[in-house]
């Protein structure tokens, strides 16, 4: 990235990878989280911290594939967990630093379940696939077969006729 202060919507998008009207429906569905200023013109102004969001934001939806409603609880739960520490910080006494520890280390635990469980969902979707496609195999495997069985049968018949035929009329062939 850049070292600029402030980015247009236009290079945020370009940084990002996104259209410009993505950012700006981003923004509009989780403006607690994002933050965008604007100038005297009311143009957006994207810092280098919004940058990093938006990018965190993309990485939620397009990697992990969660939902905008689900990437809002977890920027919630991010938040949340930023302003628990945060609050505690300065407290002195072991035992409170300890559950905030524990209470962070289980929040982290969740995260990486729900990580977890997004990258289960996926391996089922693929092999849920892959057995379509082997589903899809046998069956075009069993229906050669029936053509072949169907095609001798008629051949067999066919054979057959002739014979009687020829029985019945010797001077045909």
């Amino acid at each position: 990235m850049d070292s600029k202060e402030t980015y247009t919507t236009s290079e945020a998008a370009k940084l990002i990878g996104v259209a410009p009207s993505t950012l700006r429906y981003w923004e509009s569905e989780l403006a607690n989280h994002i933050n965008i200023t604007r100038d005297a013109n009311g143009y957006r102004q994207y810092k280098p911290e919004n940058i990093d969001k938006l990018e965190k934001i993309k990485e939620y939806l397009y990697d992990q594939n969660y939902s905008i409603k689900q990437v809002r609880e977890i920027l919630n739960l991010e938040d949340s967990k930023q302003k628990i520490a945060a609050a505690l910080v300065g407290e002195t006494d072991e035992r409170i630093s300890s559950l905030v520890s524990i209470l962070i280390d289980k929040i982290d635990g969740l995260e990486e379940g729900i990580n977890n469980l997004q990258e289960g969902q996926q391996n089922l979707k693929e092999e849920y696939l892959q057995a379509i496609k082997l589903l899809n195999i046998t069956s075009e495997r069993r229906d050669r077969e029936l053509i072949q069985k169907i095609r001798k049968s008629l051949d067999s018949k066919e054979e057959s006729n002739k014979n009687i035929l020829h029985k019945f009329l010797p001077w045909t062939d």
